[in-house]
């Protein structure tokens, strides 16, 4: 090997490492790093002992739990149905966020 060759080895091995992992990790399938971050500090604020709750349940947690201000605007605008929702997830798809691809 030249010194040339030996001086360009890690630059080399980095290459390597980011192409064999750079399927791992990272936004999952139809969501954007928005929808991730988004629904990552509804479920932060809302455990899932809340569950299943209807909108004004879920906000009256958001405001024991200080959520921040744009997180509770969200989830307002919910209808004031009465619904209950399940989870973290079937809540993000209401509030028309992207949400993970089933794996098949």
């Amino acid at each position: 090997m030249t010194s040339n060759e030996n001086d360009n080895a890690p630059a080399n091995a980095m290459e390597d490492l980011v192409e064999r992992t750079s399927g791992v990790g990272g936004t999952p399938s139809g969501m954007s790093a928005t929808d991730v971050q988004t629904r990552s500090e509804l479920a932060r604020h809302l455990a899932r002992d809340v569950y299943p709750a209807d909108r004004e349940a879920l906000l009256a947690r958001m405001r024991e739990e200080a959520a921040p201000d744009h997180l509770v605007d969200l989830v307002a605008g919910l209808p004031t149905d009465g619904f209950d929702y399940e989870n973290v997830q079937q809540l993000a798809r209401a509030l028309g966020l992207g949400t993970e691809d089933h794996r098949t």
